[in-house]
């Protein structure tokens, strides 16, 4: 199967928008985009894919939300346990006036 490649003004007229909001969205990294001297080609399955990874129900996105939650939490499981060994504390001195504590 051939891929057909579109320029920046056809994108945009399929979008319905301006194409210099297609170069931002290539220069940003947004869109997938060839450069071919002056002038950029952007494949059919760059727009789809584009475009997928923006609708509001996408199954893609529900899955980039659960994969940003499981390492959000497994983040936190590492700074719990750096906060208990940071806590526990050892009077070395005990019985003097001028009490140090340790941090171990």
């Amino acid at each position: 199967m051939e891929e057909k490649f579109f320029t920046t003004e056809q994108v945009a007229n399929i979008l319905q928008v301006h194409p210099f909001t297609i170069l931002k969205f290539i220069r940003e990294g947004k869109l997938k985009g060839i450069k071919l001297g002056r002038v950029y080609r952007i494949k059919e399955s760059d727009i789809k894919n584009f475009l997928e990874e923006r609708m509001t129900h996408s199954k893609g996105k529900k899955e980039q939300k659960e994969k940003k939650k499981e390492k959000e939490s497994q983040g936190n499981k590492k700074k719990e346990k750096t906060d208990t060994t940071e806590s526990f504390v050892l009077n070395k001195n005990k019985g003097k006036e001028d009490d140090h504590y340790y941090i171990i």
